[in-house]
């Protein structure tokens, strides 16, 4: 029984010990098999999120590459992104079952995703700024490579997990059939015990099979959301034949994704496309390259082409073979923008270049980003040296020239705009540079352009242009002084013959024969002065200087005077002349008279020269008037019985040197220039002028011209005109001229004679005078102001502290303020400013003769100005305002004040004293300039202004006033050497016409 016992004890306790054994192996077993489950679950979630990662970080650089391709318009979810890939990172950072392998490739895994999101950020941030950068950076092989990186330690890291659940597997598969095997040998045993452990085992392979489905479903959901994804997923061997397609494809290639499974790639690619894709991924195996990217074009089923961007992974398949597993996306849309952009980039870079202008561009920062063909080839520089770089970078002559204009230009926001000539291999341009802001749609400065405009050939042809111009100028000029020369000198000899004809005309011993020879002398003689005259006019209107005046007039008057003469010569040739002057037309009008007689003259001239009987009749009619008859126009008719003019010679007889019949020059004379010079004439007035004629019936010429009413008509009392003022006002009176440069004596003097002054004596220094009135006594004195050594102030404080109360008056050019009581308070009875009206000035000499013999002279300490003359029109404080012309209505130089001022025959010797003196009082001028003499600069500028005040140069005269009143006010010596110069050129300019005057004269 102890041995049944011990056996029983024995077997008992060896049961027990199996049993004790198997209850623990069992537990370790249950213990193995729920640490397989929880690695399985724990796999599929580690899995789930790395997977998530490489999805995640697809969508951001999807997104990130679609928000620069739609320039900014879909928008960027980046940061979203990024949070749920740090979040899924740290979830498997924290993962404890992870091997060493595995933190490897996590810590590599982070490394590069932090890489990528700095590198996004930099994208991002480029976008905004140089989008085409941003593309570039998206697309480029480091990038592209960062992401492959990424999916290849994605990849791994899933491959790790993957054997590392194979492997676990392996060992728990190992453990259980060595646990099945002994669970036999102790089965029979232990039945009961192995039933029960059966029972339990099972029910944990149940679970474990519940765990094995709910991860293929989670597998196979997988597969179907790649498949719903927008990139086509298929699986090829590496012949090419496809062995899985994502039912996508038929979206993309319009075949069903059934129909091409194992069928060839090359049945979607052109042949070149084929072998270019084939020569790629050949290469790819050869060198191992777990996946690559590629772009390239298909072929759909309805024969479009689309472009593609495929991504394809080398794996191993369930065969152990070796495939390709590829994701493709469309990219045809955004592939042919990018096509239409680089198209449209690289037509305008060729537009730019074959600019003839010169052009570049620069950024906010200065850099320059463009530069045309024409830029490099003028400055001689090519494309690398200049784009990327600032000025600062930069050392070429004409870079801080540009730099100025680009710094203006950003400060103001406007255009500048600056001329250059530059030296280009010998041959010099001219360019016209203008830089202006480069502006986005919301008008923000975005950078500058520049554009230089070749201007080489307008500045050539301008210089031509005015080289042609001066010599045109300088041809008319010739043919003016050639006219006006030939004019003159042929004049004075038909004067002295018409003058020797009137005498002999006047001898009673001639006979009747030698009285018609003499007539027909005369005759001749005058037919030839109206054709000078003619040549004479003709060429004035020519060279646009016949001047226009517009003075007071009697219509009425006017006419029948003009008429007069040439009534008598229609009576001699027996013809009836009739003049008719309607009652409605106002006669006190303003307008040129002498213009007027002209016209009136060439036309009845020519009515007479024409008819050879009947009548010649002038009509003179109002056209029409404004409401206060300010403004009117007048018609002038002239019509006669003569020989007619034929209807196609019409429009030729206003043409110069014509006549209408190949005889009229020989048979009635003249130049063929009187209706020229009519028609000018009335065109310069703002008239019009026409002609009806029928040939041997006659012509009526009929012409308007406009005049204005005057405003200040003559007065008359009882029906008679005012009395004339006398022609002679200083006839009997003695004149003492008391004045240094020549040609103010001369036109004081011949004016003083003109006026029928007795006796005229010039005294040409305050001494002679002095010297002169200890001798002789005269009724009046004229007193220059300005003369060296004893001025005109010292010159008559001298004459009246000698008891000499002879009437003084200044004759100056000055107009510095306070110069009329100047002169009074110095003794002196009156002031009259040059350039001096005669009539003016004769005035106040009777005015100062009579009051002197009345009450003799007061030499010091005169009442107040006012009392005693009146002050010159415009000029309040008694100074006469300097003589410059309103713009517009003067001319630039007149010959009308010294052909007033002196008499005919003496103005020719005025103007040539005024030629041979102006060069030197210039050139003493420059001298005193140059050293600074102020005092010898006013007397000669206040000479100046006289003389050139006799032709009314206005503009010299203005400047000589304001030297005048510079030296004493503010000596700026670059200010009154500039005015001088200017004096000096305009006299030059003016001289040919001062020239051209004198040879005129007579």
């Amino acid at each position: 029984m102890r041995n049944i016992a011990l056996t029983v004890i024995i077997i008992v306790a060896a049961v027990l010990m199996v049993l004790s054994g198997f209850i623990f192996y069992a537990g370790m077993v249950q213990k193995r098999t729920n640490a397989a489950v929880d690695w399985i679950k724990n796999s599929q979630i580690i899995t789930n999120q790395v997977r998530a990662i490489a999805i995640l970080d697809y969508k951001s650089t999807a997104g990130l590459k679609d928000h620069l391709l739609s320039n900014g318009r879909i928008p960027l979810q980046e940061a979203q992104l990024q949070d749920s890939i740090q979040q899924a990172l740290q979830r498997l950072t924290g993962n404890m079952y992870n091997n060493t392998d595995q933190q490897g490739y996590l810590q590599q895994i982070q490394h590069l995703l932090l890489q990528r999101r700095h590198t996004k950020q930099q994208i991002v941030a480029l976008a905004a700024t140089n989008p085409d950068k941003a593309r570039e950076m998206v697309v480029s092989r480091e990038f592209t490579a960062e992401t492959y990186s990424l999916r290849n330690l994605v990849y791994a890291y899933v491959q790790s997990e993957q054997k590392e659940i194979l492997q676990r597997n392996n060992n728990n598969a190992a453990y259980t059939t060595w646990s099945f095997r002994v669970t036999l040998i102790i089965s029979a045993f232990m039945l009961i015990l192995l039933l029960g452990e059966a029972r339990y085992i099972f029910k944990w392979l149940t679970k474990i099979k519940v765990w094995s489905n709910q991860l293929l479903k989670s597998e196979q959901t997988f597969k179907r959301l790649a498949e719903e994804a927008e990139p086509i997923i298929y699986k090829s061997t590496i012949h090419g034949f496809f062995t899985y397609v994502s039912p996508r494809a038929e979206e993309l290639t319009g075949y069903p994704n059934t129909s091409l499974v194992g069928k060839h790639y090359s049945l979607l690619l052109q042949e070149a496309e084929f072998e270019r894709l084939k020569t790629f991924y050949l290469q790819q195996l050869d060198n191992g390259d777990e996946y690559s990217s590629l772009r390239f074009e298909i072929t759909t089923r309805d024969g479009k082409r689309k472009w593609v961007e495929q991504l394809a992974y080398v794996i191993t398949g369930d065969n152990g073979k070796k495939e390709f597993e590829c994701i493709v996306r469309d990219i045809d849309q955004e592939y042919r923008k990018e096509q239409e952009i680089q198209y449209l980039q690289k037509r305008l870079e060729a537009i730019l270049d074959s600019m003839p202008s010169m052009m570049f561009v620069k950024d906010m920062q200065g850099n320059y980003l463009l530069v045309n063909y024409r830029f490099m080839e003028v400055m001689k520089v090519n494309k690398e040296a200049i784009v990327g770089k600032t000025d600062a970078d930069l050392h070429y002559p004409w870079v801080e020239r540009y730099a100025e204009m680009s710094r203006k230009v950003m400060e103001t926001g406007n255009r500048e705009k600056m001329e250059e000539t530059l030296t280009v291999d010998g041959n010099t341009l001219h360019f016209l540079l203008t830089m202006f802001p480069l502006l986005n749609p919301a008008h923000e400065m975005i950078g500058i352009c520049c554009i230089g405009s070749d201007l080489t050939e307008k500045t050539l042809y301008l210089q031509q242009e005015k080289e042609a111009r001066e010599k045109a100028e300088e041809a008319q000029r010739s043919q003016e002084m050639f006219l006006a020369n030939m004019s003159h000198e042929i004049r004075t000899p038909m004067n002295g013959i018409v003058g020797m004809t009137q005498l002999l005309l006047q001898e009673k011993a001639l006979s009747s024969v030698q009285q018609e020879y003499v007539a027909a002398i005369r005759q001749s003689a005058e037919n030839l002065l109206v054709i000078i005259n003619e040549i004479l006019d003709f060429s004035k209107i020519k060279a646009g200087k016949l001047e226009l005046v517009s003075k007071p007039f009697h219509l009425r008057e006017v006419i029948n005077s003009t008429v007069f003469p040439l009534q008598l010569q229609a009576r001699e040739k027996g013809l009836v002349f009739n003049i008719r002057t309607m009652d409605n037309i106002p006669m006190e009008l303003l307008g040129d008279e002498v213009r007027l007689r002209q016209i009136l003259i060439n036309l009845i001239e020519n009515a007479i020269k024409f008819t050879a009987q009947g009548y010649v009749t002038v009509t003179v009619t109002l056209v029409s008037a404004d409401k206060n008859d300010s403004r009117i126009r007048i018609g002038f008719e002239v019509k006669d019985t003569g020989i007619g003019i034929a209807e196609d010679k019409l429009d030729t007889i206003f043409e110069s040197f014509s006549q209408t019949h190949k005889g009229n020059s020989r048979d009635f004379g003249g130049t063929g220039l009187g209706l020229t010079i009519c028609r000018h004439l009335i065109d310069l007035q703002n008239g019009s002028i026409k002609v009806n004629s029928t040939p041997d019936k006659g012509s009526v010429f009929y012409f308007e011209l406009p005049f204005t009413k005057n405003p200040f008509p003559r007065q008359e009392t009882n029906g008679q005109p005012n009395i004339q003022a006398p022609q002679l006002p200083l006839k009997g009176l003695s004149v003492l001229i008391v004045e240094d440069n020549r040609i103010n004596q001369q036109v004081a003097y011949y004016t003083m004679k003109k006026g029928g002054a007795s006796h005229v004596d010039v005294a040409d220094s305050g001494a002679a005078a002095l010297e002169i009135l200890s001798t002789k006594s005269y009724n009046c004195i004229i007193m220059d102001l300005q003369m060296p050594g004893m001025d005109g102030y010292e010159t008559t404080r001298a004459i009246r502290n000698n008891g000499i109360n002879t009437s003084i008056i200044a004759l100056t050019a000055s107009a510095l303020d306070g110069e009329k009581e100047r002169c009074l308070q110095a003794g002196m009875n009156d002031y009259v400013s040059k350039p001096f009206e005669k009539d003016d000035l004769f005035r106040k000499i009777q005015a100062s003769t009579s009051n002197n013999e009345e009450q003799g002279p007061k030499p010091e300490h005169r009442p107040e100005p006012a009392h005693h003359l009146s002050a010159p029109t415009g000029a309040g404080n008694g100074t006469p305002p300097p003589s410059h012309p309103a713009p517009g209505k003067k001319p630039p130089i007149s010959f009308e004040f010294i052909h007033q001022a002196v008499a005919e025959d003496e103005v020719k010797i005025v103007l040539q004293e005024l030629i041979l003196s102006m060069p030197a009082y210039i050139s003493q001028m420059r001298q005193f300039i140059a050293e600074k003499n102020w005092p010898e600069v006013g007397n000669l500028a206040h000479q100046l202004k006289g003389n050139l005040g006799f032709v009314e140069m206005h503009e010299a005269v203005q400047l000589a006033h304001e030297i005048n009143r510079g030296v004493v006010l503010d000596t700026n010596y670059e200010e009154i050497s500039r005015k001088a110069a200017r004096i000096e050129e305009l006299f030059n300019h003016h001289k040919a016409d001062i020239e051209a005057h004198i040879a005129i004269c007579p």
